[in-house]
């Protein structure tokens, strides 16, 4: 019995020196809380996720980029460019006409002018071939700042189609997709004559509630946009064939596009 009366004193000693030491790691260490996630608004147009990279980046398609890069070497090579630019800016004015005499790896393709960035000023959209980077570029001119820009880089893109269930799809951002309809596809025709490519309007600011290319109630809108005002928007086609645009609004907040508007097959 006295034996049994020893072993439980030992054992509530022992039991009692670990909750001791316990007490004393507790004590000394800062109590750990679980962080939250933290969880982004995926529709929000300042969710960098959503941001487009030039297809022309694109590692993934390294073989297709570079298929199409040699299409373009070989009309650049072949003056096509050149000589489309030679007729277009004679279009512009002098100021516009300085800057492409100091870059002269822009060779000009397509040209548009109008209030695009909603500051009531002169501002310009312009499609090139960069002889340097071997690919296609749309450049925008703000009139209000005096300041040029490269969309997809400078100017970040945000396709409000993606989500927008649109029945119609093509692979490539807009600047990848201009070369490859225009351009690329069409290479047989460019190397006769540009005259055709010339007749048509590659590139637009305009208010596509007034505009006749544009059919509306064919269309499709992205979730969440105004209806409304439709002005100050910058359209590019995307097929040479078919009436065929994606659209895009300035966010000034943001200094952002969105796409906002896209048609296809609307004739």
């Amino acid at each position: 019995m006295k034996k049994i009366f020893i072993l439980f004193v030992c054992t509530l000693l022992f039991a009692c020196n670990q909750k001791q030491k316990e007490n004393q790691i507790n004590q000394s260490e800062p109590e750990q809380k679980e962080l939250s996630p933290v969880i982004t608004n995926q529709n929000s147009e300042t969710d960098t996720t959503n941001y487009q990279i030039s297809t022309f980046y694109n590692t993934e398609e390294a073989d297709r980029i570079k298929r199409q890069k040699e299409s373009l070497k070989q009309l650049s090579e072949k003056k096509v460019f050149l000589d489309i630019h030679n007729k277009l800016i004679q279009k512009i004015n002098a100021k516009q006409q300085s800057f492409f005499k100091k870059n002269p790896n822009y060779k000009l393709l397509s040209v548009a002018q109008g209030n695009l960035f909603q500051e009531n000023s002169n501002d310009f959209a312009f499609i090139v071939y960069d002889t340097k980077n071997i690919k296609t570029s749309i450049l925008l001119y703000n009139g209000k700042t005096s300041t040029y820009a490269e969309l997809f880089k400078d100017i970040k893109v945000i396709n409000g189609l993606k989500n927008a269930n649109c029945s119609f799809y093509s692979f490539g951002t807009l600047d990848y997709q201009f070369a490859n309809e225009f351009l690329v596809s069409n290479e047989d025709y460019l190397l006769k004559s540009i005259e055709s490519f010339l007749e048509y309007p590659s590139i637009k600011i305009t208010d596509i509630s007034k505009d006749e290319n544009f059919i509306l109630k064919d269309g499709c809108f992205a979730k969440n946009v105004s209806k409304t005002n439709l002005a100050n928007t910058l359209c590019i086609p995307t097929s040479s064939i078919y009436n065929n645009w994606e659209c895009l609004r300035y966010n000034k907040t943001s200094n952002s596009f969105l796409i906002f508007y896209g048609q296809a097959f609307a004739d």
